[in-house]
Protein backbone atom coordinates (compact mmCIF):
# COMPACT_ATOMS: atom_id res chain seq x y z
CA UNK A 1 0.00 0.00 0.00
CA UNK A 2 1.21 3.63 -0.93
CA UNK A 3 0.78 5.90 1.59
CA UNK A 4 2.97 8.69 0.54
CA UNK A 5 5.95 10.56 -1.95
CA UNK A 6 8.25 13.09 -2.25
CA UNK A 7 6.74 15.58 -5.19
CA UNK A 8 9.93 15.72 -6.88
CA UNK A 9 10.26 11.81 -7.77
CA UNK A 10 6.23 11.43 -9.00
CA UNK A 11 7.53 10.64 -12.33
CA UNK A 12 9.97 8.23 -10.81
CA UNK A 13 7.21 6.78 -8.50
CA UNK A 14 5.27 6.33 -11.89
CA UNK A 15 6.95 4.60 -13.86
CA UNK A 16 7.73 2.11 -10.38
CA UNK A 17 3.81 1.37 -10.04
CA UNK A 18 3.82 0.96 -13.94
CA UNK A 19 6.12 -1.73 -13.30
CA UNK A 20 4.38 -3.30 -11.03
CA UNK A 21 0.89 -2.87 -11.49
CA UNK A 22 -0.23 -1.15 -14.94
CA UNK A 23 -1.24 2.70 -15.61
CA UNK A 24 -2.00 4.81 -12.46
CA UNK A 25 -2.17 7.96 -12.04
CA UNK A 26 -0.92 9.30 -9.09
CA UNK A 27 -3.42 12.47 -7.62
CA UNK A 28 -3.09 13.86 -3.66
CA UNK A 29 -6.85 12.35 -3.33
CA UNK A 30 -5.98 8.77 -4.60
CA UNK A 31 -3.84 8.09 -1.33
CA UNK A 32 -3.69 5.11 0.45
CA UNK A 33 -3.13 3.48 -2.83
CA UNK A 34 -3.39 -0.51 -2.80
CA UNK A 35 -0.99 -1.60 -5.33
CA UNK A 36 -0.95 -5.11 -4.73
CA UNK A 37 -4.34 -6.34 -3.21
CA UNK A 38 -2.61 -10.12 -2.99
CA UNK A 39 1.02 -11.57 -3.69
CA UNK A 40 3.52 -13.76 -2.89
CA UNK A 41 5.87 -12.53 -0.42
CA UNK A 42 8.79 -12.42 -2.69
CA UNK A 43 6.70 -10.26 -4.86
CA UNK A 44 5.40 -7.91 -2.25
CA UNK A 45 9.26 -7.13 -1.14
CA UNK A 46 10.27 -6.55 -4.68
CA UNK A 47 7.69 -4.17 -5.04
CA UNK A 48 8.17 -2.42 -1.74
CA UNK A 49 11.76 -2.01 -2.53
CA UNK A 50 11.17 -0.81 -6.07
CA UNK A 51 8.55 1.56 -4.70
CA UNK A 52 11.19 2.63 -1.57
CA UNK A 53 13.82 3.89 -4.08
CA UNK A 54 11.54 5.77 -6.45
CA UNK A 55 10.62 7.82 -3.65
CA UNK A 56 7.63 6.17 -1.93
CA UNK A 57 6.50 5.57 1.55
CA UNK A 58 5.19 2.29 1.79
CA UNK A 59 3.43 0.03 4.28
CA UNK A 60 3.21 -3.57 4.08
CA UNK A 61 0.15 -6.06 5.50
CA UNK A 62 1.32 -9.44 5.58
CA UNK A 63 -1.84 -12.01 6.04
CA UNK A 64 -1.52 -15.33 6.41
CA UNK A 65 -4.47 -17.39 4.49
CA UNK A 66 -5.32 -21.11 5.21
CA UNK A 67 -6.51 -23.32 2.07
CA UNK A 68 -9.88 -23.55 3.19
CA UNK A 69 -9.88 -19.69 2.81
CA UNK A 70 -7.94 -19.57 -0.34
CA UNK A 71 -9.86 -22.06 -2.03
CA UNK A 72 -7.61 -24.06 -3.60
CA UNK A 73 -7.79 -24.92 -7.72
CA UNK A 74 -6.69 -28.18 -7.88
CA UNK A 75 -8.54 -31.45 -7.82
CA UNK A 76 -7.92 -33.09 -4.32
CA UNK A 77 -9.92 -36.41 -4.48
CA UNK A 78 -11.12 -37.83 -1.49
CA UNK A 79 -9.24 -40.59 0.57
CA UNK A 80 -10.37 -44.12 -0.59
CA UNK A 81 -9.38 -45.46 3.00
CA UNK A 82 -10.94 -42.71 5.25
CA UNK A 83 -13.25 -40.68 2.50
CA UNK A 84 -11.32 -37.43 3.86
CA UNK A 85 -10.69 -34.65 1.36
CA UNK A 86 -7.38 -33.77 3.02
CA UNK A 87 -5.39 -35.42 -0.09
CA UNK A 88 -1.82 -34.63 -1.08
CA UNK A 89 0.28 -35.44 -4.57
CA UNK A 90 3.07 -38.03 -3.49
CA UNK A 91 5.31 -37.68 -6.48
CA UNK A 92 8.18 -40.10 -4.50
CA UNK A 93 8.10 -43.02 -6.51
CA UNK A 94 10.56 -41.76 -9.22
CA UNK A 95 10.73 -39.50 -12.69
CA UNK A 96 8.51 -41.87 -14.94
CA UNK A 97 5.93 -43.28 -12.52
CA UNK A 98 2.77 -41.90 -11.91
CA UNK A 99 1.79 -39.49 -9.34
CA UNK A 100 0.34 -41.42 -5.95
CA UNK A 101 -1.66 -39.05 -4.10
CA UNK A 102 -1.02 -39.62 0.02
CA UNK A 103 -3.68 -38.93 2.43
CA UNK A 104 -2.86 -36.48 5.35
CA UNK A 105 -5.47 -37.76 8.21
CA UNK A 106 -4.92 -41.24 8.09
CA UNK A 107 -1.59 -41.32 5.71
CA UNK A 108 -3.70 -44.15 2.97
CA UNK A 109 -1.49 -44.08 -0.17
CA UNK A 110 -3.73 -44.26 -3.37
CA UNK A 111 -3.76 -43.66 -7.04
CA UNK A 112 -6.05 -40.76 -8.14
CA UNK A 113 -8.41 -41.58 -11.22
CA UNK A 114 -7.36 -37.65 -12.57
CA UNK A 115 -3.73 -38.46 -11.98
CA UNK A 116 -3.69 -41.07 -14.40
CA UNK A 117 -2.44 -39.46 -18.09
Amino acid sequence: MLTAWIEASESELTQALEQISGPVSLTPGVLPLVVLERSSPEKAEWARDLLVRAGGTVSVEEVWVTREEAGDLRPRPACPSCGSGHTQPYPHAGPASRVNMKCTDCGHLFRSQSARS
